[in-house]
């Protein structure tokens, strides 16, 4: 059973939850609940949300039920919840006792109402030989509600959604939808801090916002992802979220893209409302290029600082309130900190520590990291005005996990690879990928997305970057795809890393290479590659309205070939070892000479379909967007005008290191007739990709063929399967015995007159181990001593062979 520990605020719970595949309308199925969700689902449990609609003044008391049967909640599961103040009246709760690899169906109600039904799925066990199917996106900005395509996403039937960062924005929006409904027009949060410069000093004249109005201006965000903007149209994501369970990341706009979305940096002084000193601590500090409040840039790494952990902003008071939003309004676990921090690791002391990895099925393992508690923060130029990205971005004591982090993120990839685990998932906020070169921009490209920005590890933490990729690519971990969201586009790369070390021109030695050199050391990382996927609905691609695949590929082209002179590995995955079955819309040619294009979506709104086939082998992702729309249009999902459809898609054959599937038995033969050997086939069968080659031995060193002569006695075979990924081998033997009886004759027959015949004995083996014996009709039986002749007419010889250890085989007669 899992064991889940408390959390500190609303009682901790996981909820099985989702819209009912199918079955459940857009609109809302009882308007007494905002909507239902499911997540965090392991192989025995899962979290269920809700929250009744409107505006409640007191607590209410909830119970959700859940069954195996949509129809049926007569014999359903029950489990208490309360929905009240302290979480905006959201409630959660654990559903545990569940079986593993099951489907289920749940509801709330509230005595008096019932819920839409939601479903969800637990995890299969760790041991379980199945496929898994996912998908992911992120990135859903209240410019673009309703989300449209968020309605197709129930209709994937998913094993599981991850939901991956950025599920709400902070920003305005003033949406032209037909229901004169209030939230249409939706106005900024309160400003928490200064984004252009992340001085942490307030902008003259701005108070920052105080606690309070962080709880109450975020928890309205997530309130409007689930209300219409048209009469009778899509209830928002509330469809979306019921239609499957869901793991849940937060990133920077959950955070209000302002100094808390960097959990691992120093706090600051107080800071909100007009006197500044609404909160105690998380004003944040100075991150500008030797600014006044960062002289020596001292604030890049945090560690440096000896800070206490009541120091960093992860603990400051409006850190800790837009997350307990967050937790409020997401169906997941509050907690995942089992066990102590790595010594030194004060960022970490004290904290939820939300990474976690789980199993589903033996094929495949899914890992999410937690990249916003614990990041140092991120690197400002002189002046404030852009991000940072040079010199300073390779500094080793920056940190992007924290230490606890990265450490367990390592082991769990370590593991996963021992127990034969094939597919290894890690899903971050921000992608790990390189777009651009190192501290800039690429030329002349189509598209604004041509470098990377402050927030990504190759922008602001290369030295951690690389000293995990080093460890997947040191530690032969095969199988790693990153999944990331942020960009607002969708792009599938290869990632690479310096095996030296030098990441930049901040690396020790890298000030005396060129930026040539320096990219020139960078190399691919073995069977691993990166997903960036979305929106589902934000701002980026609506920039781009030629939808036409002659655009689309113009843009993708303009970035590879920038990338490519700029010594960046080009956008897609052509050459990648076990790549087949690429298929991209408007693309003839995908299959067979895949291009940048086939792998590159910067005008749609998406989401990505991972699926995994039940022997593990293969792995099939598929794009499903549709065509973006302008900001506040309200448009409605269009099955006509602009189906969701697939873009792109490909597959991909796990690799594997050799491993015998097939082994003979060992064999025993009679020697063939006349020889002392018998010829014989074998054959041995090998798994893995790239395919192993089989070679045979014989007796520890002398290579064989199939089929063989083995000669009598003992022979001992070793097969050996080998790749550039390793060897594997097992052995069998083939006993070759000699059962042929000799051959006995006489020169010739003795007739009348004849005085001499000659005795004659052959054997198939060794004619050295021959002994003779006479018999005659007079004599009676065989013995005595032996005479060669003359016999007389009549007479009979009989002759007997045995082994040199004496142990007849056989005989044969001979009549003179």
């Amino acid at each position: 059973m899992t064991t889940y520990p408390p959390t500190a605020r609303v009682p901790l719970a996981i909820l099985a939850g989702a819209v009912l595949w199918g079955l459940t309308p857009s609109t809302h199925a009882d308007s007494a609940f905002l909507g239902v969700a499911a997540g965090d689902a392991s192989s025995d449990a899962a979290v269920l949300w809700t929250r009744p609609a409107g505006t409640p003044t007191v607590p209410i008391p909830l119970t959700a039920q859940v069954s195996t049967d949509p129809l049926d909640f007569s014999a359903a599961l029950t489990f208490a919840a309360t929905a009240d103040l302290s979480t905006d009246y959201t409630a959660k709760v654990v559903a545990s006792g569940l079986a593993a690899g099951t489907r289920y169906y749940y509801r709330f109600t509230d005595g008096n109402n019932l819920s839409a039904i939601g479903t969800f799925k637990t995890a299969p066990s760790a041991t379980d030989s199945v496929g898994v199917r996912f998908a992911f996106s992120g990135d859903m900005d209240g410019l673009m509600r309703p989300y449209p395509l968020a309605s197709q996403v129930p209709g994937q039937n998913l094993d599981f959604y991850v939901n991956l960062g950025d599920v709400i924005y902070e920003n305005a929006s003033a949406s032209l939808g037909n229901n004169a409904a209030p939230w249409l027009v939706s106005p900024s949060v309160t400003l928490s801090g200064s984004s252009a410069s992340l001085n942490g000093v307030p902008v003259a004249g701005t108070a920052f916002a105080t606690q309070v109005q962080l709880f109450n201006d975020y928890s309205k965000k997530y309130r409007e992802q689930f209300l219409p903007v048209n009469t009778g149209g899509q209830d928002g994501l509330a469809t979306f979220y019921a239609g499957q369970g869901n793991y849940t990341l937060n990133d920077n706009h959950e955070l209000g893209n302002r100094q808390y979305i960097n959990g691992g940096a120093p706090a600051g002084g107080s800071v909100g409302g007009p006197l500044g000193s609404d909160m105690p601590t998380g004003r944040g500090v100075d991150a500008r290029a030797n600014g006044t409040g960062n002289v020596g840039n001292v604030n890049d790494a945090a560690d440096l600082l000896a800070l206490s952990p009541a120091d960093f902003m992860n603990h400051a008071l409006g850190f800790k309130t837009l997350q307990q939003v967050y937790f409020n309004y997401q169906p997941i676990l509050e907690t995942r900190a089992t066990s102590s921090t790595l010594p030194g690791d004060n960022r970490t002391d004290g904290t939820r520590q939300l990474f976690f990895s789980q199993p589903w099925g033996s094929h495949a393992v899914y890992i999410q990291t937690d990249t916003r508690s614990y990041r140092d923060i991120r690197l400002k130029t002189a002046t404030g005005s852009a991000d940072d990205t040079g010199s300073r971005a390779d500094n080793g004591s920056r940190t992007y996990f924290g230490k606890t982090q990265l450490a367990w993120l390592e082991q769990a990839l370590l593991a996963a690879e021992q127990a034969g685990t094939q597919w290894k998932f890690v899903s971050m906020s921000d992608p790990i990928d390189q777009i651009g070169p190192i501290g800039g921009a690429l030329a002349g490209t189509l598209t604004g997305v041509n470098s990377d920005g402050g927030k990504s590890m190759v922008g602001g933490y290369r030295a951690e970057r690389n000293a995990l990729l080093a460890f997947i690519a040191d530690n032969n971990i095969r199988n790693v795809v990153f999944l990331a969201t942020d960009d607002h586009q969708n792009r599938i790369n290869e990632v690479t890393y310096a095996p030296s070390g030098i990441t930049g021109p901040g690396s020790p030695g890298g000030s005396a290479l060129t930026a040539a050199a320096i990219q020139g050391g960078y190399v691919k990382v073995p069977y691993c590659f990166s997903i960036v996927c979305g929106p589902l609905g934000a701002t980026g691609p609506d920039t781009v309205t030629d939808h036409s695949f002659a655009n689309i590929k113009a843009i993708a082209d303009s970035v590879a070939a920038a990338e490519v002179a700029a010594g960046v590995e080009p956008i897609g995955l052509a050459g990648y070892p076990g790549l087949h079955d690429v298929v991209r819309e408007g693309d003839a040619n995908a299959g067979s000479a895949p291009s940048a294009v086939d792998f590159y979506s910067p005008d749609t709104f998406n989401f990505n379909v991972l699926e995994v086939s039940p022997d593990g082998t293969t792995l099939t992702v598929s794009s499903v967007g549709i065509n973006s729309t302008p900001v506040n249009s309200a448009l409605e999902y269009d099955p006509v005008n602009n189906p969701a459809r697939t873009i792109f898609s490909f597959k991909v054959t796990a690799a594997a290191a050799p491993r015998m599937t097939l082994c003979p038995g060992d064999i025993t033969l009679g020697t063939d007739a006349g020889l002392c050997s018998a010829f014989r086939s074998f054959a041995a069968e090998a798994s893995g990709f790239p395919a192993p080659t089989l070679t045979y031995t014989l007796n520890g060193g002398i290579p064989v063929t199939s089929p063989f002569v083995f000669p009598k006695g003992v022979s001992l075979i070793t097969c050996t399967a080998s790749s550039p990924l390793g060897t594997d081998s097992c052995s069998f033997t083939v006993t070759v015995k000699d059962t042929e009886a000799p051959v006995a004759s006489v020169s010739q027959s003795i007739v009348s007159g004849d005085t001499f015949t000659t005795l004659k004995a052959t054997d198939n083996c060794d004619g050295t181990a021959l002994r003779i014996f006479v018999k005659d009709s007079a004599q009676g039986a065989c013995g005595g001593s032996f005479v060669a002749g003359p016999y007389p007419y009549g007479t009979v010889v009989r002759l007997q062979r045995a082994s040199k250890a004496s142990v007849g085989k056989g005989s044969d007669g001979a009549k003179a």
